[in-house]
């Protein structure tokens, strides 16, 4: 049977908190959970600036172990709410107070298209410091929130090389009762990476691919929350047909996308039927060609991002609603339309 850890005593309360003091760091002991060994100090205020950033409430949280390491936490909240958090491990609690505050406040907001994208991080291991004097603190992006005046969007990164980023796209509430309807392609239109999107009770779902190890995952990930807050503060400020003639193409492609799985038996059937229509005496690149056109299609279905599928997509539509929102009552289960 484990036994519960040993609660933290005022020495070991103040041997910890040591190299904080040091920084004007206080903790606040009415909020630290001795039983939990977890201490709390007192929040820091961060005036916003003219770049469109929030005023910022800085928070730490450090976490005690009886092996000997430590979790220390930063959390940034915004006075709307938003949340960014910066996280690492170890055993020295001033060289984690020393990596956290290596992080400035504002570097996990980043304005883009009227919208604020709230960065959460993990930090590994210590600033490594270039021959030229530059200090480089090594960043692993976790998660990446957009908030939209319609919907909010969550991108999770998993720390497991290879696997894909989950989405989720949450609508607010709207005080008519009106429901938000999306195209299942809303996000498939950006590029190869992305997937369409999976009604399901009461969100979106959706992947991005990401590739490499950490630090060009991360990179990935940021450039793709900059390029989905952009992406959809365009969309969804102007009526749905515009989606539509903006991204007639992307569209189109999307759906071939998603054809890919269905395409490759019926291009199987029809490379049978035709090849002996065919004299490819003078032409063996044609036969090699509709030989292998086969194989490069299911070789093509494990490429895409989401578990292939045989169906038949429903084709790109122009939308004759006004607004991303209809009538509850119209809407059934807010499930996503065709835009």
């Amino acid at each position: 049977m484990a036994t519960a850890p040993s609660p933290l005593s005022h020495h070991d309360i103040l041997g910890i908190v040591e190299p904080f003091t040091r920084r004007s760091r206080q903790v606040d002991l009415a909020a630290s959970d001795r039983l939990s060994r977890r201490l709390l100090f007192h929040p820091i205020e961060h005036d916003g600036n003219a770049a469109g950033l929030p005023a910022l409430r800085e928070t730490l949280q450090l976490d005690s172990y009886r092996s000997g390491n430590f979790d220390l936490t930063r959390t940034l909240t915004a006075a709307d709410g938003q949340v960014a958090t910066l996280q690492t491990s170890g055993p020295q609690p001033a060289a984690l107070l020393a990596r956290i505050e290596a992080v400035a406040p504002e570097q996990q907001f980043v304005s883009q298209a009227g919208c604020l994208v709230a960065r959460s991080y993990n930090v590994p291991s210590d600033p490594t410091v270039s021959a030229e004097g530059h200090a480089t603190v090594p960043l692993v992006l976790t998660r990446a929130v957009v908030h939209l005046p319609e919907l909010t969007l969550t991108l999770s990164v998993p720390a497991t090389r290879g696997v894909s980023a989950d989405i989720t796209l949450t609508p607010r509430p709207a005080s008519d009762g009106s429901a938000l309807v999306l195209p299942d392609d809303l996000l498939a239109v950006i590029g190869w990476d992305w997937t369409r999107l999976v009604c399901k009770k009461d969100l979106w779902e959706s992947k991005l691919r990401l590739r490499g190890g950490p630090a060009r995952r991360t990179r990935h990930a940021e450039q793709a929350a900059d390029r989905v807050a952009q992406h959809l503060a365009q969309a969804l400020t102007e009526p749905p047909a515009r989606f539509h003639e903006r991204h007639l193409r992307a569209r189109w492609w999307a759906a071939l996308r998603r054809a890919i799985p269905i395409l490759t038996p019926v291009i199987l059937v029809i490379t049978v039927l035709l090849f002996p229509r065919f004299d490819f005496g003078e032409r063996p690149g044609l036969w090699v060609m509709l030989y292998h056109l086969p194989t490069a299609l299911i070789a093509l279905s494990f490429c895409l991002q989401e578990l292939p599928e045989f169906v038949i997509p429903p084709l790109p539509r122009r939308s004759a609603l006004p607004t991303w929102r209809k009538p509850l009552k119209d809407a059934v289960s807010s499930a996503p339309a065709r835009g």
